[in-house]
């Protein structure tokens, strides 16, 4: 298992990738595409897995352009998973979607509410939150994106960061995140996308 300084997740043969949030900017912002298959391709893997909000609007204005992004996607992955996030409405009608998806003891789910299944594996990757710390300074401080990983009742459950850094985040070291898993799962550590180890924090 590596976490990427790019916000992927390297597991097994898989790389995992949340919140993309296609259109946040107004427009599809298809840089994203550009940089997800120039990390892929690096990352060696056989699977990509995209934890959730592929688009940002919550209806059917971004469907077109999140169909012409997975299809070239596609076109340069071996294999293609979506999970369905919050914001992914209507998104099953151009992409096959699911839930939640295992491979081993792994279960991926975006995070914003809890499928029967989402914990039922060994290890829960979530995303959904935009997970961030805040690191103070003498001018006043730094919102940095951060991986959060935790440990409860024999469980390893890691937040990703999103992908998109337009994205607006929740310092989680003075604010509650949003997701399901913060009912169960109250301490963090947090790792800032370029590898500072920020810390245990409550949540």
């Amino acid at each position: 298992m590596k976490f990427s300084s790019d916000g992927t997740l390297l597991i097994g043969k898989n790389m995992v990738v949340a919140d993309l949030h296609l259109g946040i900017l107004g427009f599809p912002d298809f840089s994203l595409l550009d940089r997800l298959i120039e990390v892929y391709a690096k990352s060696r893997a056989s699977r990509l897995i995209i934890n959730g909000d592929v688009k940002h609007m919550l209806g059917k204005a971004e469907l077109s352009s999140a169909e012409r992004f997975i299809h070239h996607l596609r076109e340069h992955v071996s294999e293609l998973i979506i999970v369905k996030g919050n914001h992914d409405g209507y998104l099953n009608q151009i992409a096959e979607v699911h839930n939640t998806f295992r491979d081993g003891k792994t279960v991926f789910a975006h995070g914003h509410r809890k499928f029967s299944n989402a914990m039922e594996g060994k290890r829960i990757v979530l995303a959904h939150s935009h997970p961030a710390v805040f690191i103070p300074d003498r001018v006043g401080g730094v919102k940095e994106r951060a991986w959060l990983y935790g440990r409860a009742e024999g469980k390893e459950c890691i937040v990703m960061p999103a992908f998109n850094e337009y994205c607006s985040s929740t310092a989680v070291n003075l604010e509650k995140p949003a997701g399901f898993i913060f009912k169960y799962m109250k301490e963090f550590e947090a790792f800032t996308l370029d590898g500072f180890y920020f810390g245990k924090v409550k949540v």
